[in-house]
């Protein structure tokens, strides 16, 4: 990794910027401010991968992958201690019993190894995280 991450993105602050959905624009200004440096694990890259290829096909697949690739630091951390991180916040250890799914658990876990923002627009996995203070959470919307 080039520089530490200011920024950790999870999958769908990703898919919102690359569709330009609302709350786009303030992931565009932390990309093009010279003094962050975003990132994304590479577990999250696979799930905007999959998103894409669900909805739009293989070329769509592959043009959002390089183009997250071209703005983000991808973070591939799979070591032993890193994923037990993860698996704490996949079973609610780290915020009072609140589960994460297994991609935003590697989101959670990324911000926390970096200690930075995570990106997000996902309310429902990230509110009681954000509430029980576990996190910072920078929302898109």
């Amino acid at each position: 990794m080039a520089a530490r991450p200011t920024h950790i993105v999870d999958a769908c602050a990703g898919i919102a910027y690359l569709k330009a959905e609302a709350g786009h624009a303030l992931l565009t200004n932390i990309l093009t401010d010279g003094r962050n440096s975003a990132a994304m694990h590479a577990v999250n890259l696979c799930e905007v991968y999959y998103d894409f290829l669900r909805s739009d096909g293989q070329a769509a697949a592959d043009i959002a992958h390089g183009t997250l690739t071209a703005v983000l630091t991808v973070v591939k951390d799979t070591g032993d201690g890193f994923l037990k991180r993860v698996a704490r916040w996949k079973v609610g250890h780290v915020c009072a019993g609140h589960k994460l799914g297994i991609a935003d658990a590697f989101a959670a876990a990324t911000a926390e190894e970096y200690a930075c923002p995570l990106v997000t627009v996902d309310h429902g996995d990230f509110d009681a995280v954000e509430l029980a203070g576990a996190l910072e959470l920078l929302w898109l919307r």
